[in-house]
């Protein structure tokens, strides 16, 4: 035997009437007897509520029979069931809204609410859920009579969601031209009487129907035919598309799995780069393999989806876009070094020479540095110009020039001997 849920103490909430007086007579309510009292479960919290029944003071009167009871009560949950209707629609946001399945939404309700509910029990809220909706549900006439008088008539949708393994497929009936749900329901078998009869409240509604877009199975067809004698019915263009596209499709996914097998040797190179048991390399040339690296992994991880959704040609586009960045990369040599790169300007003895180059090292990460110093100047608003390079092709100096001049052909920060 299933064992009893122990909640532990709770509070206790008693919920009396909202009328005070009887509406017949005018005499003040008595308390009764409780109608029903059980723990109630919500999203906010546990509590042990109970609706109290009242009753007219008036024997002589003859309502003095009729129970009054509080109708917030009564609106907080579902008969027979200890959980609120707030966790039901909680429960049908997920399961519609997000598209959660059953093992998905226990653990939800699990992890961030104080609920105590089965996985079993989350279908059976779902089948409430789906009953309160249908129960809600406005006149066919009024939800569509904003479209009747803009088009004349309205247009049906047809279509069924896949299912999950084991449980009914869900099939729903909408208006094209506004999105109105007119129709849902869980169908064990999509044969042409069951969809014949989620159809017939929108027939028995006398709602204009103007047309009918649906995929084609047959089934539907011999619906739509019963129903809808003459109406125009249209094999929806998704459907059409998507099966017109197989053919691209399948040579995209292989070009797709063509492009992954290129860079199979991603793998090895992070590993030769990381180097296992040793810290993470901080080296600008290891720092923009890793990058690539990354960059490569994030692009093969492209989907794509139906109909004209080709993931295969976004990666091979994305992948020349990055082929051509390295390649502007490499093409630039990085930028001569900088203050304090610590190379000396060793001068051969000679009385004329031409001075070496000595901060022409190549550094990741920075712009060439003759065009680059003219764009700082532009976004520093500095009007100061640099020193001069070692190794100018322009500029000679002799080892007999005094060293103010040799300090000044040589950039600043270089040292020199």
């Amino acid at each position: 035997m299933k064992p009893a849920r122990q909640f532990g103490p709770l509070p206790h909430v008693r919920a009396r009437p909202e009328l005070r007086a009887c509406p017949h007579c005018g005499a003040t309510l008595v308390l009764s007897h409780p109608v029903w009292a059980k723990v109630l479960q919500t999203l906010t919290g546990l509590e042990h509520l109970t609706n109290l029944g009242f009753r007219c003071s008036d024997p002589a009167w003859g309502f003095s029979r009729t129970v009054y009871r509080s109708a917030r009560a009564e609106a907080r949950q579902v008969k027979g069931s200890s959980y609120g209707l707030d966790v039901v629609a909680y429960i049908g946001h997920l399961r519609f809204g997000e598209h959660r399945t059953r093992a998905e939404i226990w653990q939800r309700l699990r992890q961030e609410t104080p609920i105590q509910i089965s996985e079993r029990h989350v279908q059976n809220l779902l089948e409430v859920y789906l009953a309160v909706l249908r129960a809600s549900q406005q006149d066919l006439r009024a939800v569509t009579a904003a479209t009747v008088a803009a088009h004349g008539g309205i247009i049906l949708s047809l279509d069924g969601l896949q299912p999950e393994q084991g449980n009914e497929q869900l099939w729903v009936v909408r208006e094209v031209l506004s999105g109105a749900v007119l129709g849902a329901a869980h169908l064990q078998q999509a044969t042409a009487p069951m969809l014949a009869a989620l159809l017939r409240p929108i027939v028995a509604a006398q709602v204009p129907v103007l047309g009918v877009v649906s995929d084609a199975q047959e089934s539907i067809r011999l619906a739509v035919t019963e129903l809808f004698p003459g109406v125009p019915h249209q094999l929806c263009q998704y459907h059409a598309l998507r099966e017109a596209a197989e053919p691209l499709w399948e040579a995209d996914r292989h070009l797709l799995v063509e492009a992954k097998k290129e860079l199979r040797g991603l793998r090895d190179v992070e590993q030769r780069t990381r180097r296992a048991g040793e810290p993470e390399p901080t080296d600008p040339a290891s720092t923009v393999v890793l990058d690539t690296v990354l960059a490569l992994r994030q692009t093969v991880r492209e989907r794509g989806t139906l109909p004209f959704g080709f993931a295969g040609v976004r990666v091979l586009a994305a992948l020349d876009e990055l082929g051509a960045t390295l390649d502007r990369c490499l093409a630039k040599r990085g930028i001569p070094g900088w203050r304090g790169c610590g190379r000396s300007c060793s001068v051969p003895n000679s009385a004329v020479t031409r001075a070496p180059r000595i901060c022409d090292r190549r550094t990741a990460g920075w712009w060439s540095l003759r065009g680059g110093w003219k764009r700082w100047c532009l976004m520093t608003g500095s009007r100061a110009q640099p020193a001069p390079r070692c190794g100018s092709r322009s500029k000679r100096i002799s080892m007999n020039s005094s060293p103010w001049v040799r300090r000044a052909a040589c950039r600043r920060g270089c040292s020199r001997s």
